[in-house]
């Protein structure tokens, strides 16, 4: 195929995924049976101790049993884009990475203050074009680029993210992800917010946001 038609192509499948909402989040979204969508995988109250810098650990194993029997109170195991991963919210150092393979660690993350925190967990394969809602959070976001590319549109910048890459956003960042690769993107993702909030919350009238170059 030309460099020309492919680029026609391309051109066509953002135009169309433009006239697309917005994809958002949801349990038991159309990604787990291998369409687009954003699945909410594990919401629930963060129990570790937080008096020192945490990160977030990701590590793939072998076979969900293994990641479920290996993942502590702050643990989340689940099957998503053909591999088996445990994520979990502790300090830098770890030992063994729970037995698994250890594939990245983000961080330090900085949380606001709260009297109780929740994680949220977040598998998503998006489409090329494709973006997500402009948005905010009351605590820090962690995105992990599993497979494609994208670009995380912020008011002061676009951050360019590949496979293997990851980015935190802080508290309150207004941001949006944008599918830029023609063959789509696959991510997971994590929320670290106040307990006392929605994990999440749409603008109806956002900023302009800043494209990647």
């Amino acid at each position: 195929m030309s460099r020309a038609i492919l680029l026609i192509l391309v051109v066509c499948t953002v135009a169309a995924a433009q006239e697309r909402p917005p994809v958002k989040c949801i349990e038991d979204s159309p990604e787990r049976r291998g369409e687009e969508g954003c699945t909410i995988l594990e919401n629930r109250p963060l129990l570790g101790s937080l008096n020192k810098p945490v990160y977030w650990h990701i590590d793939r194993f072998d076979s969900l049993e293994a990641a479920k029997k290996a993942a502590g109170p702050d643990g989340v195991a689940a099957q998503a884009h053909a591999s088996v991963w445990l994520m979990t919210v502790e300090a830098k150092t770890t030992k063994k990475h729970h037995g698994g393979r250890h594939v990245a660690w983000i961080g330090p993350i900085v949380l606001p203050a709260a009297d109780r925190y929740s994680m949220r967990v977040i598998s998503t394969m998006l489409k090329p074009g494709s973006t997500t809602p402009v948005h905010t959070h009351p605590g820090p976001e962690m995105i992990y680029i599993v497979d494609g590319e994208q670009c995380m549109e912020t008011p002061e910048v676009g951050h360019r993210l590949v496979a293997g890459q990851s980015l935190v956003l802080p508290a309150g960042g207004i941001h949006r992800g944008r599918v830029t690769a023609p063959g789509g993107r696959r991510a997971l993702a994590l929320n670290l917010y106040d307990a006392a909030q929605p994990a999440s919350h749409d603008l109806g009238k956002p900023p302009p946001l800043v494209p990647c170059k």
